[in-house]
């Protein structure tokens, strides 16, 4: 068994060479603040290593800020009065050494040293360590200090390099991790677990129990976590499988869409195909019936007009015995003078007649033209006329006709005239024409001089418009050089706050003075204002972009009109505005705002008249007169005029934008009614121009008329006076012949047009039999070109069809009927084609087959079905019933049976602690720990312990399923882990794992009288000393079992328990007892106690040492008192005992 046999400090606190026996059980004695705390920790660092896992003077105080520079440098706690702020230190830059020294009592060749050495800096916090053993060497050999070669006999403590020298030429081992350190250590203490470290920390730092199972989990059962890392990988190859699996039949359930769409789009063209055949079959049926019908009509034609031109010659001998008849009467007539007299006379009347129609018709031109003049005249001279020039007097010279408000006397004779319906001639023509050629020019300058304002009105309009909703949002427009700045700056400064122009920051509430101050600020109510951190990148800004500008919606601008305020130079200026200045007439909450307005308006004294700008250096008065450099000037009314300063000057601008917006519109109504009036009057004088022009000739052809219709009449009254007796009978024989004549003319034109027509149409049906014979070879052609391709069963089938039809139909009805119906399937077949290419896509994309993807093939698709189907998927469905057997079958095996070996593993441990605290009382109590099944984990308890029958024969097949309790338990859970996500799985599997969980832990009290408790529910009345034994009792317990835990002697492999603070509130019979327990135990306890609880401890420990620290220097001394307290209870022993200890310096094992 290993000892702690001593323990060295090396400048550790303020403890500078001292080396403390230890030997057994020993307790450290003291006033408090002595060091006895000290040493513990440095006895728990040397143990631990790793400063993440070590708890500083824990016991003591929860919140301890101790850390390891303080111990190192020996901090004081002082303020370091030359340093002010500065902690104190009882050293600088120093090395310290921490050693335990460990020997075995049955081998004492095994003695070892292990520490570790530590380097502290002044300015660094951060320490550098070395982790050493030495094997066969005690702590005193070990030489971290050393004397220098100077002889001067002063002793210096290593520094770490040359530490590092001398272990290597002694043997002895470091490193410069704790990891390492910590497995030398537990190897050479007997092989102990990792959890050593752990509870060496947890017993320093006392902590009353809250609960039992908690304490049992922090002291007496370590984690036993069982490697499910194979299985995870198992089921995640299982959950894979799984996943392809359903990925093959979703690819399958794909596949078969794809086949059935495929399927239907073939059956759709099946049909469309057996209606194509109807189709083709009627087109040749209807070609060779055409080919009759031509052949017949034909012959028709052919008949006709062999008719009609028998009739044509006879038609044609009678005309020719008609005409010389017909010029026999005219000569018979031709030989009366009479009768030649009269036709002379005839020919005088239908040449009177012709040009009387030529004159009546230019007569009713002229009126009309002259109405179309008078019309014009009054246009001119009407009120919308006189409206028009009312409205646009400086485009009309005094004369001008149009919109004349007293006409000329020349204008009220070409009235008259006019009225009259006289015929205009001459001069007043020509007057006429003029004058109306200018009134129509000057209709056509008014009217573009119109359109023109109207466009500019709209324009106005818009950019009012546009002004309206920017101020309606808050936004006054400014010119296009503050603009296009603050969206420059807006856009890319990115400053402190955003770039605002002043006359949005101010306002002037005394309305006297907004003109002043308008007309005085001028373009400076832009001036834009940024932060001061942010006006050296503005101004670059400014700089750099300044020259075309991209103006969103005004194009590019060159930024000028607008400046940039340096606030932070103004805000190093004085700010004194002079009383009565213009700055006070400006209201502002804007700090910058202020600075600029009192700068640029302080001097500047309001006054009430312009006589009173004399009497200051600079003055204004409210109708924005200026005095400045002994100059008065006034500022011009649109530089003020316009205001922007203010919300006021916003709620301004609305009223005044509504107000011209009205007028525009007015205006626009206005003068649109004028334009549409000249319109109409350019139009009319233009057709009035045109056709005055045609006066002189319409007048000049209806001059003669009166004379034409008396002639007329003349003419007709000489005709009614010839006798036409004479020659009465050839006239009636010529007119009837004449008329004959006609009738056979006639006859003769109606058979020429009928034998045209007959033989147009012969032709025609000659061409028409040739494409009909062409026609039925195409058809032929087109129905062999289908059918040979068809088996013969459907060609058959097809044309049985078409018999069935023909006797209902006609062919073209067949046509008709089966090529509509076929059309409506070809277009429902397009649309389920590009439907089935798009699944077709779908797929090839998602799954990686090289495939065809156009048209309605799906081939490939039928034959990658057919492989997923028949082979993939069951090969899945096999691999997923291997995996999950092999998953339950490891389930088995690597969670049940090692789960079951820890389940009775728990059983062992707490009968173990049991039996060593049977046989030992706590003042009239015993303790005893009990652990009953969890009855939330009975069920799988129970099949894990019933599971063991299954142990070996696991080993050799699949038997362990073989029990249908456990193989339904297991394949649930199988089934959760699979359903689970990956840290899921972990969670239940670390869950399932954990045997602790399967328990509930308690300490059951047993009493003086045979009753029992159990300590939670009962440990909120207990006292405090009632509280602390079961927490000594568990943690000797824990340390006990860990040391156990590689035991081949049935002995601890060693036996060091650090306890701070031991005993505080235990009566002498407890404590006794507790000191019993762990001598009982083999435990080596080194313990510091309260100073009123010594006297009860020391004659129970192998040693005592008493540390004393000097008031003065602070430095402690370490003192061996285990004889005088040994001698001091034997004496208090003797008058009861009879006899003293034997041995008190070393407990039994």
């Amino acid at each position: 068994m290993r000892r702690l046999e001593a323990v060295r400090l090396v400048q550790w606190y303020h403890f500078q060479d001292e080396l403390l026996p230890i030997g057994a059980s020993c307790l450290l004695l003291g006033d408090n603040g002595s060091g006895k705390t000290t040493v513990l920790d440095a006895i728990q660092v040397a143990l631990v290593a790793d400063l993440t896992d070590v708890l500083l003077n824990r016991a003591a105080n929860e919140k301890s800020r101790r850390a390891l520079h303080g111990y190192v440098r020996w901090k004081i706690g002082a303020e370091d009065e030359s340093r002010q702020g500065a902690v104190h230190f009882g050293r600088g830059a120093c090395t310290s050494y921490v050693m335990l020294e460990f020997a075995d009592e049955d081998d004492p060749s095994l003695v070892f040293t292990c520490g570790i050495g530590f380097e502290a800096t002044e300015t660094d916090t951060e320490i550098p360590k070395v982790f050493f053993v030495v094997p066969g060497a005690a702590a005193r050999d070990v030489e971290a200090i050393t004397a220098p070669g100077n002889g001067s006999g002063e002793r210096l403590v290593r520094p770490l390099r040359d530490f590092r020298v001398w272990l290597r030429g002694h043997s002895g081992q470091y490193w410069h991790d704790a990891g390492t350190y910590r497995e030398e250590i537990r190897q050479r203490l007997g092989v102990l677990p990792e959890s050593f470290h752990r509870l060496i920390v947890k017993a320093l730092a006392f902590k009353p129990i809250g609960q039992v199972r908690q304490f049992v989990f922090d002291y007496l059962l370590d984690p036993r976590p069982i490697d499910t890392a194979a299985l995870q990988d198992n089921l995640e190859h299982y959950k894979r499988l799984e996943a392809e699996a359903a990925e093959a039949q979703k690819r399958i359930d794909d596949l078969s869409e794809i086949v059935k769409e495929g399927e239907r789009i073939r059956t759709e063209q099946r049909t469309a195909d057996s209606h194509r055949y109807m189709e083709l079959r009627a087109d040749e049926d209807g070609a060779a019936a055409r080919v009759a019908a031509l052949e017949r009509d034909l012959v028709e034609c052919r008949s006709a007009i062999a008719g009609l031109s028998a009739r044509q010659d006879a038609v044609g001998a009678e005309l020719e015995a008609l005409q010389r008849d017909w010029e026999r009467v005219i000569g018979q007539l031709e030989g009366h003078e009479t009768y030649r007299q009269l036709r002379d006379l005839e020919h005088q009347i239908e040449d009177a007649q012709r040009r009387l129609r030529e004159a009546r018709d230019a007569d009713d031109e002229a009126r009309k033209v002259l109405q179309r003049q008078r019309d014009g005249f009054d246009l001119l001279y009407s009120e919308e006329a006189r409206a028009v020039r009312r409205s646009r007097p400086a485009l009309f010279e005094r004369d001008d006709l149009l919109g004349i408000e007293e006409a000329p006397e020349i204008v009220e004779r070409l009235s008259s005239t006019l009225t009259a319906q006289g015929a205009l001639q001459g001069r007043d023509l020509a007057m006429w024409e003029r004058r109306l050629d200018d009134a129509t020019e000057r209709a056509r300058t008014v009217r573009l001089a119109m359109v023109s304002d109207v466009e500019s009105w709209k324009a106005e309009g818009a950019d009012l418009q546009e002004e309206q909703r920017m101020l309606e949002a808050g936004r006054l427009r400014y010119p296009d050089g503050p603009t296009a700045l603050l969206h420059l700056l807006g856009a890319r400064l990115k400053g402190r706050r955003d770039a605002r122009p002043l006359c949005e920051l101010i306002d002037v509430p005394n309305p006297r003075w907004r003109d002043a101050v308008e007309g005085y600020l001028q373009t400076r109510r832009f001036d834009v204002i940024v932060a001061p951190e942010d006006y050296p990148r503005a101004l670059g800004l400014y700089e750099r972009h300044k020259r075309d500008y991209p103006l969103p919606g005004r194009g590019p601008v060159f930024i000028s009109g607008a400046g940039l305020v340096d606030v932070e130079r103004l805000l190093r200026m004085p700010s004194r505005p002079l009383a009565r200045s213009l700055a006070e007439q400006v209201e502002t909450e804007d700090a910058y705002a202020r600075a600029y307005c009192d700068f640029v308006l302080g001097e500047v004294i309001c006054v009430d008249d312009e006589q009173s700008l004399r009497k200051h250096r600079a003055a204004i008065t409210d109708t924005v007169m200026v005095y400045r450099n002994h100059v008065a000037r006034q500022t011009a009314r649109d530089v003020f005029s316009r205001h922007y300063i203010g919300r006021a000057a916003q709620q301004r601008r609305l009223e005044e934008i509504s107000t011209r917006l009205g007028e525009l519109h007015a205006l626009f109504v206005s003068t649109a009614g004028h334009i549409s009036w000249l319109d109409q009057t350019i139009r009319m004088l233009d057709r009035a121009r045109t056709e005055a022009r045609r006066l002189p000739d319409l007048v000049d052809r209806a001059k003669d008329l009166l004379w034409l219709e008396k002639q007329t009449k003349r003419l007709a009254t000489q005709k009614e006076r010839f006798d036409r007796k004479e020659f009465a009978a050839l006239e009636e024989t010529r007119d009837e012949l004449a008329v004959r004549r006609r009738e056979g003319e006639q006859e003769q034109a109606r058979i020429q047009i009928d034998r045209g027509r007959a033989e147009e149409r012969l032709a025609n049906t000659g061409r028409s039999l040739e494409e009909a014979h062409g026609s039925r070879e195409d058809a032929g052609v087109q129905l062999r070109a289908f059918a040979d391709p068809l088996d013969q069963e459907s060609r058959e089938a097809y044309e049985q069809r078409y018999g069935r039809e023909r006797v209902a139909r006609t062919p073209d009805q067949i046509r008709d009927v089966f090529s509509r119906q076929r059309r409506n399937i070809e277009s429902r077949v397009q649309k389920l084609i590009e439907l089935f290419v798009a699944l077709k896509t779908r797929y090839v994309e998602r799954r990686g087959l090289v495939a065809a993807i156009e048209g309605a093939r799906f081939d490939e698709f039928e034959t990658e079905l057919d492989v997923w189907r028949e082979s993939r998927l069951p090969g899945y469905r096999e691999r997923i019933e291997e995996a999950k057997t092999k998953a339950l079958q490891q389930l088995a095996e690597d969670v049940v049976f090692k789960l079951r070996e820890n389940l009775l593993l728990v059983r062992r441990q707490i009968d173990e602690l049991n039996r060593a605290l049977k046989d030992v009382p706590f003042g009239s109590e015993r303790y005893q720990f009990t652990v009953e099944v969890d009855p939330a984990h009975k069920a799988f308890h129970d099949l894990v312990m019933d599971a063991g029958r299954f142990e070996k024969e696991s080993l050799f097949g699949s038997s362990v399923l073989s029990a249908p309790e456990l193989a339904a338990t297991l394949g649930h859970l199988l089934d959760r882990l699979v359903e689970a996500e990956a840290r899921q799985v972990k969670t239940e599997l670390e869950t399932k794992a954990d045997y602790r969980e399967y328990f509930n832990y308690d300490l059951k009290i047993l009493h003086a009288d045979g009753r029992y408790s159990l300590y939670d529910k009962v440990s909120g009345d207990k006292s405090g000393g009632e509280t602390q034994t079961p927490y000594y009792i568990a943690v000797l317990a824990s340390m006990y079992r860990l040391y156990m835990s590689r035991s081949r002697d049935g002995r601890p492999t060693c036996g060091v328990v650090l306890l701070d603070e031991a005993f505080g509130k235990m009566d002498e019979s407890r404590i006794e007892a507790t000191l019993t327990f762990a001598r009982n135990l083999g435990l080596q306890l080194v313990l510091a106690t309260p100073k009123e609880r010594s006297e009860l401890v020391a004659p129970r420990v192998g040693r005592s040492l008493l540390i004393h620290k000097d008031p003065m220097s602070g430095l402690p001394t370490v003192l061996d008192f285990t004889k005088e307290l040994a001698r001091d209870a034997e004496s208090d022993a003797l008058p009861e005992d009879g006899a003293a200890h034997a041995d008190p310096g070393r407990p039994r094992a």
